[in-house]
């Protein structure tokens, strides 16, 4: 015991407090350093933002272009890390306002000053983030050579980096699902959302595998087949949909349920009602609204015998809401005979005027 309080005393103490002494001063530099050089800082980063407007926007020759990019580069620290991140930054940021020839130039830019060797060296970096970020400048950029580099990373064990190299591929390649089976389970919502992006961005015919996805196991690739049905408005498949509302995932459900009222598949309206019963709340308001649209005359009966014994408040206003769409006779005589019923409804069609 005594010798470890003379350790304590005489080693770990004074060795813990230089350590801690010294990390303050190096953050104290670092932030002086960093002051120190912020007007520089920002000197370059308005002239980046003048010199991109003004190539973008005068439409130069070949020749011109070549040489105006020569010239910034010698004006500016190249070879420092921040300024190509800055210009980076400001390219995808500009490139994401333009189209046609002058977003063609934003790429051009990118390739002249090297910047495309930057982002393949952060894809081949060890730490992920840097990865993460590389594969994006690729796809912001629209930069399609990089294409044979990112797809080193389709099959990635690390989810979101595969995920991100997925997206980026689809993206560059213009609609090669090649690699889609391999998308990440738990992240199935971000890379939905990523997918559909892409889609709507690059307006990617609809992909040849798409009967095939359906019939997948995996649950972001029956999101990605249901959103994506949605998205071209694609019904060839509304039975193997239909049959999805028994899948044990909450989210998936939730998808195929909005699906079959923005598809409009009105051969769903009897498992809707069958499953209605046994569901969440949740999941039944979201069927109260796909029956609000596709409902028919089952819908109405099922409706007036349930709601005036419906307990639960939220599902009796969304049964109100419901009846009010396909039949607001029927939902009148309701309300005539429960109280209830009848400031739902008034409240209910005080929200639609």
């Amino acid at each position: 015991m005594e010798h470890f309080i003379f350790d304590l005393k005489y080693y770990i103490i004074p060795s813990f407090s230089i350590a801690t002494l010294s990390l303050a001063i190096i953050l104290i530099l670092n932030r002086v350093y960093y002051q120190y050089n912020l007007p520089s800082r920002h000197l370059i980063i308005r002239k980046s933002e003048k010199f991109l407007t003004e190539i973008t926007l005068s439409k130069p020759d070949k020749n011109t272009l070549k040489y105006k990019i020569a010239q910034f580069k010698s004006e500016i620290p190249i070879n420092r890390s921040w300024c190509k991140e800055m210009l980076i930054e400001d390219m995808i940021r500009m490139k994401s306002n333009l189209k046609g020839k002058t977003a063609k130039n934003i790429l051009i830019i990118y390739k002249q000053l090297d910047l495309n060797h930057y982002s393949a060296s952060l894809i081949r970096d060890f730490r992920k983030y840097k990865k993460r970020e590389g594969i994006y400048h690729f796809q912001a950029l629209g930069y399609r050579p990089g294409i044979s580099l990112i797809r080193k990373y389709l099959y990635h064990p690390d989810k979101i980096i595969r995920s991100n190299a997925n997206i980026a591929y689809l993206a560059l390649s213009k609609g090669d699902w090649q690699a889609i089976n391999k998308l990440p389970v738990k992240v199935s919502i971000i890379t939905t959302i990523k997918v559909m992006d892409v889609l709507h961005s690059e307006k990617i015919p609809i992909p040849p595998q798409i009967d095939l996805w359906i019939e997948s196991e995996n649950p972001t690739i029956l999101k990605l087949a249901v959103m994506t049905m949605v998205f071209y408005n694609y019904t060839n498949k509304a039975s193997k949909i239909i049959k999805l509302l028994h899948h044990e995932n909450k989210s998936l459900k939730i998808d195929v349920i909005t699906a079959i009222q923005d598809l409009y598949l009105e051969e769903a309206e009897e498992e809707l009602i069958k499953i209605f019963p046994t569901e969440s709340v949740e999941i039944q308001i979201e069927i109260l609204d796909a029956l609000s649209v596709i409902g028919s005359e089952k819908t109405i009966i099922y409706l007036k015998n349930e709601i005036e014994k419906q307990e639960i408040k939220d599902i009796k206003l969304k049964m109100v809401f419901c009846l009010n769409n396909l039949d607001s006779i029927s939902l009148d005589v309701l309300g005539s005979y429960d109280p209830d019923t009848q400031k739902m409804i008034n409240h209910t069609r005080k929200l639609q005027l």
